[in-house]
């Protein structure tokens, strides 16, 4: 008799799986993360790419890793949205075949096959195209477009980083000549309903530096004790016109970019240092804001309008600090008819300071810094930026233009484009809170509810104590960034419920957007109206001009610490006074007086150490000294690599 086999079915695997869809963050290393709106990142091995190249919006299927409670890995299905199309990098031969090697190391190099070659040689930084995406086996392939700079320029590293953040760092022909014809055809006059301030005393305070001047000023106080101000603001939509060769490149480039060593304007030299800036002694046309404020801070009037000014002087900064903080009189005598002007702007300026801190807007008074190159462009010193007393004064004027602007289109119910920055995330506010309650002091209000006012007074109570430069930092990292809407959302930070740009256009689209809105207000009047298409326009622009500005800070920032660390690296072996600003699990960061940060690895500081990121802090258990975010310390200067673009510091008296 057979015995009957006993069949046992397999068991369900109790593994699930989610599908995810985003954007992939590669590692020099080949593995990388894929990042979801919503939810955890999801880690994807290198063998798992199937051929996806960093940026690319992807889907992924996503399992819990059990070896590690909470983190999830999974391989990509499917490519959504191809980001990456060109490669920036060294041209190089391998075995006999040419490759672009990506200055971005998050990047995956590319084949250049020898037809696709053009005039490149081996060494030189190149801007290839894909046209060829990874399969299988099959490395991605490219056709060099264009020659970024030649073996051993020496601005190589600056013209690479340019390339690859889309910055250009020249004008077509066709813009420039565009530029030139503009400037030459639009006619200066007060006509056409124009406001005109010839006649009226106009200055424009700005850097020694400066060369583009965005905004003029006019202030004085009324038989009322209300003062007057009156922004004015280069019209530079009466110059670049909507689709236009000048408006298409405008908005290409989103912005100007400021680097060490050069700028980057965001319309060609001819209108940003000419037609369009207002300097001294020449009539310009402008858009002008003019405000009744009381003596709580409070506008009780305004007007927005088209006008014609004369600025009467180009000040600059610290002229305008040492008339009115050290009343240097020799500066005094030599501006005496505009010295009467600048002592009623500065008790405006008071008045506006007050009553913003009053609403709890926040001001992080963190030092920033400037390089000073030589002739060769080698930098021989890194120096702090003062925000004196004119700085100041100039940027709280421009901010109470922008809120009043942003108001009135409001309430105008017209498409607008609104300067958004949001509450911060309810987790980061957790976690602030947390730091606080260290320090003894009680953030009040749910995380994801808290109030402005409420840092603000926070910020009030430990001013000119050593926890100031602590909690600053940590509230800083706790803030979102800000970016350009069509919806307003008001401005967390500022504590503002209507904000915008107006006073920048030479230097920034959004701007430029908010004064064409104004001019074709005042022009149409009741009968403006926008059509769907604008709306999905400035939807689209406001978009742009929100990741422009962040790829321009990070280029800006990328150069700066490029050469922070050739200046470091003539100081070698020196000592530097320094805080602690911020704390990571494989060591600390340290940023000096002069804002140059390096990083001390934990392997210097010794195994006695436990590093906490939630608290900020470094704990030695052997004598129980702490070193936290915000402390003093002294380092010594240990290695600047520009390679890597780190600075290692170590600890004085360890």
């Amino acid at each position: 008799m057979s015995r009957k086999r006993k069949i046992t079915k397999p068991k369900r695997s109790t593994r699930k799986y989610v599908i995810v869809e985003g954007k992939l963050m590669k590692n020099k290393r080949g593995f990388g993360f894929v990042c979801p709106n919503n939810g955890d990142d999801v880690f994807v091995s290198g063998r798992d790419m199937n051929g996806a190249m960093n940026g690319d919006i992807v889907r992924v299927k996503a399992r819990e890793n059990n070896r590690r409670r909470g983190a999830f890995e999974g391989n990509i299905i499917k490519i959504i949205e191809r980001s990456c199309q060109y490669v920036v990098g060294h041209l190089i031969m391998e075995r006999g075949l040419y490759l672009v090697y990506p200055i971005n190391n998050n990047k995956d190099y590319i084949m250049i096959s020898k037809k696709n070659i053009g005039s490149a040689k081996t060494g030189d930084v190149v801007k290839a195209k894909i046209i060829r995406y990874p399969k299988g086996d099959y490395i991605a392939e490219g056709r060099i477009k264009t020659v970024v700079a030649m073996a051993g320029d020496r601005d190589a590293f600056i013209l690479s980083q340019m390339a690859d953040y889309g910055v250009k760092p020249h004008f077509f022909n066709r813009v420039i000549n565009e530029a030139d014809a503009v400037a030459n055809k639009v006619k200066i006059a007060p006509s056409l309903g124009r406001k005109d301030y010839r006649e009226l005393m106009t200055v424009t305070i700005d850097g020694a530096d400066s060369k583009d001047f965005d905004d003029a000023i006019s202030v004085s106080q009324l038989d009322s004790g209300n003062y007057e101000l009156l922004v004015h603001i280069a019209d530079v939509a009466e110059y670049v016109r909507v689709g236009s060769m000048l408006d298409k490149e405008a908005l290409n480039r989103g912005n100007s970019v400021y680097l060490p060593d050069r700028v980057l304007p965001m319309l060609p030299e001819r209108l940003s240092n000419g037609e369009c800036s207002l300097n001294p002694r020449v009539e310009r046309l402008t858009l002008t804001c003019a405000m009744e404020i009381d003596d709580e801070g409070h506008v009780v009037n305004y007007d927005i309008c088209e006008s014609i000014i004369e600025s009467n002087y180009r000040l600059i900064y610290d002229d305008v600090s040492n008339m009115l903080e050290d009343h240097d009189e020799d500066l005094i005598r030599k501006y005496s008819d505009v010295f009467p002007m600048l002592s009623d702007a500065f008790d405006l300026y008071y008045v506006l300071s007050r009553r913003r801190k009053r609403d709890g807007s926040l001001e992080f008074d963190l030092p920033e810094s400037k390089i000073i190159l030589n002739d060769d462009g080698e930098p021989t010193d890194v120096v702090l930026s003062e925000r004196r007393v004119a700085n100041r004064m100039i940027e709280e004027f421009m901010l109470v233009a922008n809120k009043t602007v942003a108001e009135h289109y409001f309430w105008a119910k017209v498409p607008f484009a609104y300067r958004v920055h949001e509450k911060p995330d309810a987790l980061k506010m957790m976690e602030l809170k947390e730091v606080l309650m260290n320090l003894g002091f009680c953030l009040n209000g749910k995380s994801d509810s808290i109030k402005t006012k409420e840092l603000s007074n926070i910020l009030c109570m430990l001013d000119g104590k050593p926890e100031e430069a602590l909690v600053s930092r940590v509230m800083i990292r706790t803030m979102q960034k800000a970016y350009y809407s069509p919806e307003c959302l008001g401005h967390y930070g500022l504590a503002f419920k209507y904000y915008c740009h107006f006073t920048s256009p030479i230097r920034r689209y959004a701007d430029l957007l908010v004064h064409r809105t104004i001019k074709n207000q005042i022009h149409l009047g009741e009968f403006f109206s926008i059509d769907r298409e604008y709306n999905s326009f400035l939807d689209y622009a406001c978009k742009h001009v929100s990741v422009t500005e962040r790829k321009a800070m990070e280029l800006e920032r990328k150069i700066t610490k490029h050469y922070q660390v050739i200046y470091m690296r003539n100081h070698i072996g020196r000592e530097f006074n320094g805080v602690v600003s911020g704390v990571k699990s494989h060591g600390i960061y340290v940023e000096l007086d002069n804002t140059i940060e390096g990083f001390i690895n934990i392997n210097l500081l010794g195994n006695r150490y436990i590093l906490d990121e939630k608290t900020y802090s470094a704990i030695d258990e052997v004598s129980g000294r702490v070193i936290t975010l915000g402390q003093p310390v002294k380092i010594i200067v240990i290695d600047a690599s520009l390679e890597d673009g780190y600075i290692n510091f170590d600890l004085v008296g360890q």
